[in-house]
């Protein structure tokens, strides 16, 4: 029997297209299955995974094939890419909590936001108290005894910022669960000359004494008013008085009854009392009083346009002082634009010693019976110059110091050939910069001291 080729269909895909292998083998061009015909033209399937690199059909499918592997390629891509991050993200993780572990074990991070900054003649040195509300960044909800969140006082060097002394005035914890805020209302310190002796106010409830020679702080709220039946129920509120009218505190007992009290003579008036007091003409005092001298800054608006002043004039008042006692020392009358006899008739005499000179925003950082420092704004302009100027007790000026803008500054202190301030600027990233700052007495010359930080590191205990 002679074999006979037929016009045969692939057994696979049924394409008529194929080539021929050997005498009885062929191979379809469509699918690449292997075939052969027997004598008795039966069809065989021989082969389906011959790997045969098809030629495309038309251009089109060239460009489908590629198509799809791009697809491919994109679909993949992505996922293998945040595989590959995600494993990065967690090596990186690792590694920086174990930098940052071995960061903290060495160092802790501390914010202070400051609430009263004054500076005090430490035994001929300048030194600057402080209250702060401190916080220790030792992690959320952890607790730490050596590092305890809360509001603290203390002494710093002007000079070098060491802190020389400081102590925890009440923790964080302590100040929620007794509901007690030191820093509600602003914190006050004063000095009293009459009486020697500096105290702070604080919360408007609690009175501190502070030892300028020692660096020590006390709790005087009770102490102060000891042998004072009429205190015996606490302190409900307390604030200085103006200090025109004397060295000494307002005070409010638990029954809601007001008085007025004068460390220096350790007297408590009633509010009838201290309202008479104020009016006793010096030969009703019984020799109590004294002649005082002091310049006092007037201050004028230059038109309707503004409140910031701009016609200024140093005035020399000689008044006779109730010692340590209340005092009506409100001589200025805003209407009269004048210097007036007040009640008591304490005034012996005031009078302009220099022409009216241009100045904005101003004010005295200090006054003896020798100098008087002020400062000033040569215009209205928000970018203007601080200015700083001495003058003598006649009126001359001594010296004048132009400075970069200050948002705030400090009483000055006299400490040797120096005088001292501090001043705060503003930035526009939101921390501000406090410095304190020393004018030589006889030619002006300043030097920028310690900074006073609000965030820095501190070595771990």
């Amino acid at each position: 029997m002679t074999t006979k080729i037929k016009a045969v269909k692939c057994p696979q895909c049924g394409s008529e297209k194929h080539e021929k292998i050997d005498e009885k083998r062929f191979r379809c061009k469509n699918c690449s299955t292997e075939f052969y015909i027997d004598d008795d033209d039966i069809n065989i399937n021989v082969n389906h995974r011959y790997e045969y690199k098809a030629t495309p059909s038309s251009p089109f499918e060239k460009y489908l094939n590629m198509g799809a592997k791009i697809g491919c390629i994109a679909l993949v891509s992505p996922m293998v890419f945040i595989f590959i991050m995600i494993y990065i993200g967690l090596h990186l993780n690792n590694s920086t909590s174990n930098s940052i572990t071995d960061i903290t074990k060495d160092s802790i991070e501390v914010r202070d936001n400051y609430y009263c900054l004054s500076l005090i003649d430490y035994n001929g040195k300048p030194c600057l108290f402080y209250l702060t509300e401190r916080d220790y960044s030792i992690g959320y909800g952890e607790e730490n005894p050596k590092y305890i969140n809360g509001t603290y006082l203390g002494f710093r060097d002007a000079i070098s910022g060491q802190i020389l002394t400081e102590q925890l005035l009440i923790s964080e914890k302590d100040s929620r669960n007794r509901n007690i805020s030191i820093t509600t209302s602003i914190p006050e310190i004063r000095y009293f000359y009459q009486a020697n002796r500096y105290f702070f106010i604080a919360a408007k409830r609690f009175v501190y004494e502070i030892n300028a020679k020692t660096l020590t702080i006390s709790n005087v709220s009770k102490s102060l008013f000891k042998g004072k039946d009429a205190m015996n129920t606490g302190i409900s509120s307390i604030q200085f008085i103006n200090e025109d009218h004397g060295e000494g505190f307002e005070v409010h007992n638990n029954l809601a009854e007001t008085y007025f009290y004068f460390p220096a003579t350790n007297r408590l008036y009633t509010e009838e009392a201290y309202n008479y007091a104020r009016e006793l003409s010096p030969k009703q005092l019984n020799g109590e009083v004294k002649d005082t001298v002091y310049l006092d800054l007037q201050q004028e608006n230059m038109s309707n346009a503004t409140s910031d002043g701009g016609r200024l004039r140093i005035w020399k008042i000689n008044a006779k002082f109730h010692n340590g006692d209340p005092q009506d020392f409100s001589f200025y009358n805003w209407i009269s634009k004048s210097y007036g006899q007040a009640r008591g008739d304490r005034l012996v005499s005031a009078k302009p010693i220099n022409n009216w000179f241009t100045g904005f925003n101003s004010k005295m950082l200090y006054r003896d019976k020798h100098y008087i420092l002020i400062t000033f704004r040569p215009t209205v302009s928000d970018d203007a110059n601080s200015v700083f100027q001495l003058r003598d007790k006649n009126g001359n000026i001594l010296w004048t110091q132009a400075l970069d803008k200050f948002s705030s500054i400090g009483n000055a202190i006299l400490c040797g050939n120096k005088f001292w301030i501090w001043g705060r600027r503003n930035h526009h990233d939101g921390y501000d910069e406090n410095r304190v700052y020393s004018f030589n007495v006889k030619d002006g010359k300043y030097e920028g001291k310690t900074f006073i930080l609000y965030k820095y590191n501190i070595k771990a205990k």
